[in-house]
């Protein structure tokens, strides 16, 4: 097995591991006590201390914090990672009064006035103008220090319900007990029947589990409904924009030129159905199916290999920074029983290095996951040289390196394929991929909205499940079949269940547009682009999602930049269509 190794962070919830905890405990008393020194220290003086406070508590949590949940992430049963993690929230809960006490001391302080005597404040002037634009929408501390201990025992609560229930939710199939992960993998499997069966299956699994995990999304989209109203947001996505330093307007214009190029692709995957042999449209369970003749699995040595070959013609700090991760066990691997399921990459920032889990059972789908969490580790690389209260980047910004990268191992594969029937896996692997980032995405967001219209009380199973089955109605059209939809894709997105990552789904069609874009850029003048690429990357933890793109002379708010990324993906559509008809020989 090829599991990660947490030894740089801590060799276990040892001495060290509690002395730190301590150190923490330690600095958030301290921060406790600057803050409460206003009026007695001048304002210059608070927001400098502010800054030298956070930016050691800062680094100390996370190394803490990254340990508890990269352990618990691969055994999600085991107790004392999850009371860590329940520790550590404890302990920066102590600090929700002051934080509420700074972000009013500096509301209507002048920055840029203390900025130009203070290299300090300089340095962390759009950290604390986000601060100030944010200490409209606080409630008082007493009630934030409430909410905050509140929402350990609701919302985060019943998102640990749902990620323990789907990760050791265990199956038979076939007559061999398999975990959750391995029966969604079945999606991707060569045979027919068996995508069929377990589809099925996995539908039908949902039923022992969808009475409380209805529950559990009901109640964090209600707290979330209630407390964006108590704050005084118009709405949840208002919310989410201003955490994502993304105007409406950009939001308007990428969804626009979504449902322009929609019926693109429901043509793909009808296309793609009469290909597999279907009258009409396409069931869900075919959504994955592999086609053409490059069906082989790879072992994980073979995509390091690959990976690193095309990574290598792009740029040798890529390079860099993936051998790193594959020679210091920087990656866990295979799906076991009590992993969660899915991918993600843990940015260590503080330790200049990252960790990514992945489900990996060798398909070519695979290999672009992989792709796909290595260049956010490779940003997460880049970012690590900005300073400790810049190392969070927004969500619509936190998919363009991960994309991008995965562009660079679809073109090398095409490179070395040119046979229809293995230019056609190819092909319409990558455009598998890009249908769920952009119709699969609508569908989500639909959702989601449908949720929030109905939050202000429960919401059964039975509501859920129409609402997805509506909502990818609107989004996939006739391009799948309406009889074999999936009725249960809110019970396991996990994004659904954090309170504080609404709509955390726009931001997948953000990256694949907005990357297909630098890609383009990227094609036109490979030696200018890879260094201002690079600075993009670190920008994108100190400015606006517009401010971001500005950078590389793109207007995000304009509905043709999203149009000619979309312009792109027909492409690949328009030639994965050929294919289909090549080979049937039509």
């Amino acid at each position: 097995m090829n599991n990660w190794n947490l030894k740089d962070l801590y060799s276990g919830f040892d001495q060290k591991y509690e002395n730190d905890l301590k150190g923490l405990e330690n600095l958030t008393q301290d921060y406790k006590k600057l803050i409460n020194q206003h009026p007695q220290k001048e304002v210059k003086e608070i927001i400098e201390g502010h800054i030298k406070t956070l930016s050691k508590i800062v680094p100390l949590v996370m190394t803490l914090s990254s340990f508890a949940s990269l352990t618990s992430a691969t055994d999600v049963t085991n107790a004392q990672a999850l009371s860590y993690m329940a520790k550590i929230s404890q302990i920066m809960s102590n600090i929700t009064a002051e934080n509420v006490l700074f972000s009013r001391l500096i509301a209507d302080v002048e920055l840029k006035t203390l900025a130009k005597d203070s290299k300090l404040i300089q340095e962390h002037l759009t950290t604390l103008e986000d601060i100030q634009k944010n200490a409209k929408y606080l409630l008082s501390e007493k009630e934030e220090v409430l909410y905050n201990k509140l929402s350990q025992v609701s919302s985060r609560g019943w998102s640990q319900l749902q990620n323990l229930t789907t990760a050791t939710l265990n199956v038979k199939f076939n007559d061999q007990e398999i975990t959750f992960s391995d029966l969604r993998n079945l999606a991707y499997d060569v045979s027919a029947d068996v995508r069929k069966k377990a589809y099925e299956l996995e539908l039908s699994s949902y039923r022992a589990i969808d009475d409380f995990t209805a529950l559990a999304l009901s109640n964090i989209k209600r707290e979330v409904q209630l407390m964006a109203d108590l704050r005084g947001y118009q709405s949840v996505l208002q919310k989410t924009l201003i955490q994502s330093d993304m105007k409406q307007e950009s939001l308007d214009a990428m969804i626009s030129a979504m449902m322009d190029y929609a019926p693109a692709f429901r043509e793909y995957l009808k296309q793609k159905a009469k290909f597999l042999g279907h009258q009409g449209s396409l069931p869900f369970y075919d959504l994955f199916a592999p086609v053409g003749k490059l069906n082989k699995t790879y072992t994980y040595k073979e995509a390091q290999d690959l990976t690193l070959k095309a990574f290598a013609g792009y740029s040798q700090g890529l390079v860099d920074y993936t051998k790193k991760a594959f020679d210091n066990h920087w990656i866990d691997v295979e799906p076991k029983k009590g992993k969660r399921g899915g991918a993600f990459c843990a940015n260590l920032p503080q330790l200049k290095q990252s960790r990514i889990l992945l489900n990996f059972e060798g398909s070519l789908s695979d290999i672009m996951t992989l792709a796909h969490e290595l260049g956010h580790g490779y940003h997460g690389e880049i970012i690590s040289s900005n300073l400790a209260l810049h190392w969070q980047y927004s969500m619509p910004l936190a998919e363009t390196a991960s994309i991008f990268c995965e562009a660079i191992v679809t073109d090398n594969l095409l490179k070395e394929f040119t046979n229809p029937e293995e230019r056609l896996s190819i092909l319409e692997n990558g455009l598998q991929g890009d249908t769920q980032v952009i119709i699969d995405i609508l569908s989500r967001f639909f959702f989601e909205q449908s949720v929030f219209e109905k939050a202000s009380g429960p919401i059964a199973k039975e509501q859920m499940n129409q609402m997805m089955i509506d909502a990818q109605i609107k989004a996939y059209g006739d391009g799948l079949d309406h009889n074999y939809l999936h009725p249960y894709m809110w019970l396991v997105k996990g994004h659904y269940y954090s309170a504080g990552l609404n709509f955390y789904n726009f931001p997948y069609a953000f990256g694949l547009l907005f990357a297909k874009g630098l890609y383009a850029q990227y094609l036109k003048d490979k030696t200018t682009f890879i260094k201002k690429y690079d600075q993009l990357l670190s920008l994108t933890t100190k400015a606006t999602a517009e401010e971001v793109a500005a950078s590389m002379n793109i207007d995000i708010t304009k509905k043709e930049f999203w149009l000619d990324s979309l312009a792109m993906i027909k492409k690949d559509i328009d030639e994965v269509i050929h294919l289909f008809k090549t080979i049937k020989g039509e």
